[in-house]
């Protein structure tokens, strides 16, 4: 505890250090002058811009409504190589986004950002103002959102993120803000970047290359080619690349901690098998046998790295559970997947006059994920209960009626099958390999116009974007196969290095599917001015938008064959129709209105009015006083009201005091250990969209050109919030013997075969989707920027990016869940839980050809508890890690310009080494939190490179 203590406060003195160093740069001007080439231009070289969040031309970029501008100058001082990482980066991210270290999520081999913590459906990705097509799977099969991975980074000129509601003009699913990336459109010249990445501690080898060429200025030429080519490779960290305890499963060497690999019964490459009786002829209902001799034991010799080991706990009787082969198999997984992203963007642009624009442009982005998993056990009872597995006696080709056969043999891989006893099994497949691959493709092409004419600024554009994905999974086993094998004997679980390659793909077959989405869009908007106030001209903007929207995502194991698979579909699609307007009026010089308005309807559930208010104060010119109140809404996708069904797993604890009486009446033993608890949700047509209500208020004082401070509140309430009910609810009225709740539907777990009498442990919980109650959250965001010019010619830029949170209260059946700095909401979130705190600090020094960046990063702790999903700590209790420390690393990049034309560079990627948040409830990761420490798991990071340009 003292160590946190004091990594608290010397970060909160850091951070008032950094503020009151820039302020007193501010109040001293004078103490170095900026050169004369840094004088700001005159007002009427200003060009009017469009920012995002606005239809209209404006002189002044500091809306109503806080944004955040990133360009790819800065962001590749950051050494910040993908568009996932630059957004992701932002203290206004939150739980819910979508980290790529996560290869066996729903939505694997794709990246999200959620601003607000609302999740990935509740941000709007946009590029060029433009939407594009959805991911082909929704994360937690649930929410659709863009694949950050899907645009490419290069040809980015900048990123702006609105972190404000923004439904008013953009639609559905900006609740929780909008990143608009804007892409070049006006460059000249060649440039190329290559450079190579490595981890100090091994794996995570990167190679990347990007070029690009323009030709032709637009304003002189009256046209310009573009075309940019990148490349990155990404290699795997595998998980035995990395020491305790991110590689194991055994935290008893902590004071406390668990023991979660395989015990006595555990699914080891070994197996575990104890005498059994059936019911009837059906393999599936296997009772122990109890009495001395009659404990688990291994089914094969244990090896070096997995020495036998005698269980010390004891059965009800006394007698001994049995042994054991303590195997490890916690670092067969991926720690990070191997990533191999190809991506060329390529716009065509004509200026015929100084009134008409027109471009064409088009992308393509091959992005392909490769997962190395744990191999499969044969305990999974999703959807078919093998928990009580037995070997039969005898074998025979038929593989039924064995034991009257005339072809029939005992069962080599039935140790007791001499004795006429079955064997109770618990086994892992050492020779199928548990491989996710995915290959997603996507297409995009925009042409558009844009000019002026008769007094109004037009712009028209058609949007065409396909994305497809193909996925293949391996090593799930085949519940039909598997019984097959198992009666006629054709699988060796004693010797499995004996089993032919058509046995195992026979047991084992590939998964395959291709899911597809698409977007088609006209989007057409047009504004001029009205009249004069004393403020300057009044401005109006129109604009209307009709789009087409499909999902197909079939199942991978659509007809539950596949054993321990968790499964989704979805299917819809729909088109949208759309109508807005804006309209800016500058009261004074002081005072700005804006006033903004949209109206949706969509084919599959009707019409939605979205309005918002805008408002800026500049009492003086040094500071401006800001507002916002708007509605917004988010359509239910497709997954959620479609032809559209889900199930996923989480990691169910008996570990607190609520299951007391549960691990009594089984004797504390294997069958009360930690298991996969299914999910299952089907779509609901007559779900309502999520509506929400927000505002902001904020101040920006910028007493010099280089220097300015925002703070902005900001409070946003969702209502009809669309998710599964609460599992919490309905596992509770189980396991206290109460009534299960409408809606729900509980599937009890085959029974405990020691203890047959006893409460049976839930298998699944199903529930439709539905619209909760609401949802509230509440933060500050901070944000300092500043350029100082030192002795010595030194430039020194800083940029302090912070976020904290107030609120994160979600509300169903009249229960208000508070979330902050919690890792909750536990299932919709991955584990990653809710920080309080974030904060970003970069300061980049440059002096003639020397440019040297430091970024400092940090993500407060958290408690692990989640009180809508289980009582208690998630891992351990109080007394073990019931809280998850801060994560704070410093990244280190500098360049040397060799020549005007020629630049080299080195990057040091957490810089100290710092491991990553040691959190053993995440199921995204062994015992690390991936979604906030993902550059502690990877460790000190080395990068080189080389950029040109001509």
């Amino acid at each position: 505890m003292k160590l946190q203590i004091t990594r608290g406060r010397l970060l909160a003195t850091t951070m008032m250090a950094g503020v009151a160093t820039f302020a007193a740069f501010a109040a001293n001007a004078q103490t170095a002058p900026a050169p004369a080439a840094q004088a700001a231009p005159a007002d009427n070289e200003v060009e009017a811009v469009v920012v995002t969040g606005s239809l209209l031309r404006r002189t002044d970029t500091a809306t109503p409504s806080p944004v955040t501008v990133q360009t790819t100058e800065t962001l590749k001082a950051q050494g910040i190589t993908t568009i996932s990482d630059a957004i992701r980066s932002l203290s206004a991210d939150n739980s819910g986004s979508i980290p790529a270290a996560f290869g066996n999520g729903f939505a694997a081999g794709s990246t999200g950002v959620s601003l607000r913590g609302l999740s990935v459906n509740s941000t709007l990705v946009m590029i060029d103002g433009l939407r594009n097509a959805n991911y082909p799977l929704a994360d937690d099969g649930q929410k659709a959102f863009v694949d950050l991975n899907s645009i490419p980074f290069n040809a980015v000129e900048r990123i702006e993120t609105l972190k404000d509601g923004a439904s008013s003009l953009y639609g559905a699913d900006a609740i929780g803000g909008v990143v608009n990336i804007i892409m070049k459109s006006n460059y000249q010249g060649m440039s190329a970047d290559a450079s190579y990445g490595t981890s100090q501690h091994g794996g995570g080898d990167q190679f990347r290359f990007t070029g690009d060429v323009g030709y032709g200025d637009l304003d002189t030429d009256k046209y310009n080619v573009y075309l940019d080519v990148e490349y990155q490779l990404d290699k795997r960290i595998r998980g035995d690349q990395r020491g305790f305890p991110y590689n194991t499963n055994d935290l008893t060497a902590i004071p406390g901690g668990q023991n979660n690999n395989p015990q006595a019964g555990g699914s080891t490459f070994y197996g575990n098998v104890r005498p059994a009786t059936i019911t009837g002829d059906d393999l599936t209902t296997g009772v122990a046998i109890g009495g001395v001799g009659n404990a688990w034991r291994p089914l094969r010799t244990c090896s070096s790295d997995a020495p036998l080991t005698q269980d010390s706990r004891t059965d009800d009787d006394g007698l001994s559970l049995g042994s054991y082969c303590a195997q490890n198999i916690a670092d067969f997984g991926d720690i990070q997947p191997k990533q191999e992203r190809a991506a060329v963007y390529g716009r065509f642009t004509i200026k015929p006059t100084d009134n008409l624009e027109a471009y064409l442009s088009g992308s393509f982005v091959q992005s392909k994920t490769s997962v190395n998993g744990t191999p499969t056990t044969l305990t999974s009872s999703t959807p078919n209960n093998l928990s009580n597995l037995v070997l039969p006696v005898w074998i025979c080709s038929a593989g039924a009626n064995c034991a009257s056969a005339a072809d029939r043999q005992l069962n080599p891989n039935n140790p007791f099958a001499a004795a006429g006893q079955y064997a109770l099994v618990k086994y892992r497949f050492s020779d199928i390999p548990a491989t996710s691959d995915y290959t997603n493709r996507m297409l995009r092409l925009v042409g558009g116009v844009k000019g002026s004419a008769m007094d109004w600024d037009y712009q028209a554009n058609l949007v065409i974007a396909h994305d497809s994905l193909e996925s293949t999974l391996t090593g799930f086993i085949s519940y039909k196969q598997l019984m097959s094998d198992i009666q006629t004997g054709a699988y060796n679980f004693v010797d499995p290095t004996k089993n032919s390659q058509a046995v195992r793909s026979a047991l084992s077959p590939d998964l395959a599917k291709t899911s597809t989405t698409d977007l088609d869009s006209i989007n057409v908007q047009a504004s001029r001015p009205l009249f004069s106030l004393p403020g300057g001209d009044a401005q109006l903007g129109l604009g209307g938008e009709f789009r087409y929207e499909a999902t197909n995502d079939p199942a991978l194991n659509p007809v539950n064959d596949a054993q321990g698979l968790g499964n989704a579909r979805t299917k819809g699609n729909r088109t949208v129709a759309s109508a807005f307007a804006e309209l800016g009026l500058p009261i004074t010089d002081k005072v700005e209105v804006n006033v903004s308005g949209r109206y949706d309807h969509y084919s599959d559930f009707g019409g939605n009015f979205s309005p918002k208010l805008g408002v800026k104060f500049t009492p003086i010119k040094t500071v401006a006083l800001r507002g916002t109140i708007s509605k917004g809404f988010r359509a239910p996708s497709f997954s959620e009201a479609g032809n559209s069904a889900s199930q996923g797993f989480t990691t169910f604890s008996f570990d607190s005091a609520r299951y007391d009486a549960f691990r009594a009446a089984h004797g504390d033993n294997e069958y009360t250990k930690d298991y996969s608890l299914s999910s299952i949700t089907t779509a609901n047509p007559d779900l309502d969209p999520e509506k929400s209500t927000s505002y902001t208020l904020g101040a920006v004082w910028a007493p010099t050109r280089s220097f300015s401070v925002s703070l902005d509140y900001y409070h946003i309430k969702k209502t009809d919030v669309i998710a599964q009910a609460s599992a919490g609810v309905a596992l509770a009225a189980y396991y206290s013997g109460q009534a299960i709740p409408a809606g729900y539907i509980v599937t009890p777990d085959a029974v405990d075969p020691e203890h047959p009498t006893a409460l049976p442990r839930v298998l699944s919980v199903a529930s439709p989707y539905i619209n909760a109650d609401s949802l509230v959250t509440s933060g500050l965001d901070l944000n300092v920027q500043a350029t100082f010019y030192l002795p010595a010619d030194v430039k020194w830029t800083s940029n302090l990016d912070a976020t904290t949170i107030f609120d994160y209260k979600y509300t169903q059946d009249g229960t208000t869940y508070n979330y902050v700095g919690k890792e909750a909401p536990y299932v919709l979130s991955s584990g990653a839980g809710t920080p309080k705190n974030r904060l970003s600090w970069t300061n980049t020094f440059e002096r003639g050809p020397i440019h040297v960046t430091g970024v400092m990063s940090y993500v407060s702790g958290m408690r692990e508890v989640d009180d809508s999903y289980t009582e208690g700590c998630l891992y351990g209790d109080e007394a073990f890690n019931c809280r998850v420390k801060s994560f704070t690393t410093v990244d280190l990049t500098g360049a040397y310009d060799v020549t005007e034309k020629a630049t080299v560079y080195a990057d040091v990627m957490n810089l100290f080494d710092t491991g990553p948040m040691f959190n053993p409830a995440n199921y995204a990761g062994v015992n690390w939190n991936p979604t906030y420490s993902q550059s502690g798991i990877v460790g000190r990071y080395f990068r080189v490179g080389v950029r040109l340009k001509y």
